[in-house]
């Protein structure tokens, strides 16, 4: 095979190492953030401002599980007021699923949840006492923040796919208390893992990254075969192939590190394997990353008609930064006391810089 066919299957896979981890993650993230931001709701009439509905009618609703919606929501804030006979009008705290996530301190989140409690009683007794004429509901002029309406591209998306609806409301019944979050990279508030470990991410990390791991097979059995190429053509007398070694060990792990996620078990041994095989993944990345960009240099001279000088240079920056990074990382993370927030920065950062070096391999070679 000329070197020509290698090169052409070096630039594919590179480009697909790059941008499939990448979609990857941030396509987990948003699903994360949507889940998060947004909240399924009991099938009343939302288009009413003002719902009026008989005591047996509103539990009913209100205990149908099944029949949540996202779609179907009230785009203002609404309150729930319990109408009684002598015509009292009383507000009804309800405790919702994003109680948690209410930027208070635990003074006023534990005062809020008694007076749930209080009002949950005492309403609970006009009703079993009869004393109850109706319920309503009634939307205010301030937006409702986990309305999907108010996003007009996933609400376009979800009114659009009724499947994709029912995935994510299967997600949120999976898993409650999903954290609000603006943006990890720069603010830590989760770490990619757990963005990528419930249902339906699930759907999506694993069989993404490990496709992109297979990826990562190709590029570097695909490197490996073109500088075999380039010695039988006498072009280069001997090369390391240290790199296409480390390269495959570093897939594998990636492989398991994609298998393992989503896995709930309960172990400190299981823990610990984990993060021994995410380090592995790194440590054999970040080797034959440098391998590769060692050979190059060492042959750049007799690559000359192959390579491009400047994003060869690019390559030998690059990769003497990020080696200078994952040291300090590892002596910080040893030796130093990092909050989680601060290390979710970092793992989401260095995970998307240390993919800019298949985007620079994909542009690295030329037809001679």
């Amino acid at each position: 095979m000329k070197p020509n066919q290698f090169i052409m299957k070096i630039r594919t896979y590179s480009f697909f190492s790059f941008i499939l981890p990448l979609i990857t993650i941030n396509l987990c993230l948003l699903l994360y953030i949507l889940l998060g931001n947004i909240e399924t709701y009991s099938q009343f009439n939302w288009n009413q401002k003002i719902i009026k509905s008989s005591v047996e009618n509103y539990i009913q609703i209100k205990n149908n599980k099944e029949a949540r919606s996202f779609t179907n929501c009230p785009k203002s804030e609404s309150t729930t007021y319990v109408i009684t006979h002598d015509n009292q009008k009383i507000e009804r705290y309800v405790e919702n699923e994003s109680a948690n996530d209410l930027d208070v301190t635990i003074e006023e989140r534990e005062a809020y949840q008694l007076k749930v409690i209080k009002y949950s009683n005492y309403i609970s007794n006009l009703i079993k006492n009869n004393k109850v004429k109706y319920i309503t509901i009634e939307q205010s002029d301030i937006i409702n923040k986990k309305c999907i309406k108010n996003y007009k591209i996933s609400y376009f998306l979800l009114t659009s796919f009724n499947k994709l609806e029912n995935i994510l409301i299967t997600g949120k019944k999976e898993k409650s208390g999903f954290a609000i979050v603006k943006n990890p990279y720069l603010h830590g508030e989760v770490s990619i893992s757990r963005t990528a470990r419930y249902f339906p991410a699930t759907l999506i990390f694993k069989p993404l990254l490990i496709l992109s791991a297979i990826f990562l097979i190709l590029y570097w059995k695909n490197n490996l075969a073109l500088f075999s190429e380039f010695k039988n053509k006498n072009i280069l007398n001997n090369f390391s192939n240290l790199f296409f070694y480390f390269g495959i060990i570093s897939s594998v792990f990636l492989i398991l590190h994609a298998s393992f996620i989503g896995l709930d078990i309960d172990s400190k041994l299981f823990s610990k394997i984990r993060k021994i095989i995410i380090i592995s993944f790194i440590f054999f990345e970040v080797l034959a990353q440098f391998y590769m960009t060692k050979n190059l240099f060492n042959f750049k001279s007799k690559l000359k008609n192959y390579l491009n000088y400047a994003v060869l240079n690019l390559k030998i920056v690059f990769i003497s930064t990020v080696l200078v990074i994952t040291v300090m990382i590892f002596f910080i993370l040893v030796f130093g006391d990092l909050n989680s927030s601060t290390k979710h920065i970092l793992e989401w950062n260095y995970f998307s810089i240390l993919l800019i070096y298949y985007l620079l391999s994909s542009l690295l070679w030329k037809s001679s």
